[in-house]
């Protein structure tokens, strides 16, 4: 059973712990709320290669706190910023193989990545900036009563048919 989604991402670890996380990752929120890790791997187009992670290796590896609804994409798709709490660096070549798809789901161990061996610091508080910028939008009209079923489900790991509402006049 998966309990990673791993992403193949060109921004540099420093961003990825300034911002708390990782996004806007298209992916399943159902299979997305099982895994406990967010597992980074360098792409080839780095913007940070000083940081010497060689390609397609593993270079942190985050505690998924929640999955916070984005944008969507051109074809509708519903895009998730994956926030963490902890991190934790390593430089694990060839994690990632000759897959697609930039985000995936596998099982740290297959990774060849030992969570036993990871030292976890806790990430920093959010500056207002940060937690702005990763809070569900709502636009002049705020949110649906979809859009706040699916940001809840997604905060809580449930699906979204499992949210009830209730308003009040």
């Amino acid at each position: 059973m998966a309990n990673s989604i791993v992403v193949f991402t060109a921004v540099p670890r420093q961003e990825i712990i300034a911002n708390r996380g990782s996004g806007e990752w298209v992916l399943n929120p159902d299979r997305g709320s099982q895994c406990k890790y967010l597992v980074c791997c360098r792409k080839h187009h780095w913007r940070n290669a000083e940081e010497g992670v060689p390609k397609k290796g593993a270079f942190l590896v985050g505690l998924i706190k929640r999955l916070v609804p984005g944008s969507k994409n051109a074809r509708g798709q519903q895009r998730y910023f994956i926030e963490i709490s902890q991190f934790a660096t390593l430089s694990k070549p060839g994690v990632w193989g000759e897959w697609r798809n930039p985000v995936r789901y596998d099982d740290l161990k297959k990774l060849g990545i030992d969570a036993r061996s990871l030292r976890f610091a806790p990430i920093g508080r959010p500056s207002a900036k940060t937690q702005r910028a990763h809070e569900p939008p709502a636009g002049d009209q705020g949110l649906t009563i979809a859009e706040a079923k699916k940001a809840l489900a997604a905060s809580f790991g449930v699906r979204p048919e499992d949210i009830e509402i209730n308003i009040r006049a």
